[in-house]
């Protein structure tokens, strides 16, 4: 038991160790479009579990969504557990300042709820046999809301505060306590990930193929014929 706590609580403070505080006007201007979409880690060793994790984290207009997949091996192949924690009104704030060239904001949002989902029959045992969160029915792939079993360390509503900086296609987040954090932590990078697009790729190459006939049969129509 003492295994599935240590990988709750690291999802709940290693994300960024915020802290809950008021929002003040500056924190609720601007916009969030900056971060829009998901951003991912590389498979990573947290050294006080001995377990690998890929973060993703999903910004979609003012929700924010932050999934934690823990695995037994450094290629993050074999699925152990994966935690999905969601917040809202999400607010990029004032800017903030680096000496490179990258750029940065501090940040606000409120956390809604924590999601835990089994993945092997070990942990499900685990689980079952402790009734974790009062639930004594926990199943293979199936996700539970555990947001009440956290409520004392943080409840809901809670407000949380960061600074994020963009280097290109990587974002680092900060450490903070009860104030904003003065830096950001270097040594993790979430990468932008890009969606093809299919169905536009399929329409331009369309167009184009149309575009080429009608060339084509202008082109015909003006070579005289034998």
């Amino acid at each position: 038991m003492r295994h599935i706590l240590i990988i709750v609580s690291i999802f709940l403070f290693s994300f960024t160790i915020i802290s809950c505080a008021k929002k003040s006007s500056e924190e609720t201007n601007s916009t969030t479009t900056e971060l829009e979409g998901k951003w991912k880690t590389i498979c990573y060793l947290d050294s006080s579990d001995n377990h690998f994790y890929i973060t993703t984290i999903s910004v979609t207009g003012t929700n924010l969504e932050i999934k934690d997949e823990a695995h037994h091996d450094s290629s993050c192949n074999t699925d152990d557990v994966t935690t999905v924690m969601s917040f809202s009104s999400f607010s990029i704030g004032e800017e903030v300042t680096y000496s490179s060239v990258a750029t940065g904001h501090k940040f606000t949002m409120n956390f809604d709820s924590l999601k835990y989902t089994p993945e092997t029959a070990a942990v499900v045992s685990d689980l079952n046999t402790n009734s974790y969160c009062e639930y004594s029915d926990w199943a293979l792939n199936t996700e539970k809301d555990i947001t009440a079993c956290f409520s004392s360390t943080i409840p809901a509503n809670t407000t949380f505060l960061n600074i994020y900086k963009l280097v290109g296609n990587n974002l680092y987040l900060g450490f903070g306590s009860t104030s904003y954090p003065d830096s950001v932590d270097n040594e993790k990078a979430y990468i932008k990930q890009y969606v093809l697009n299919l169905h536009s790729n399929y329409s331009q190459l369309q167009t184009a193929r149309r575009n080429h006939y009608t060339y084509e049969g202008g082109l015909h129509s003006q070579i005289p014929s034998k």
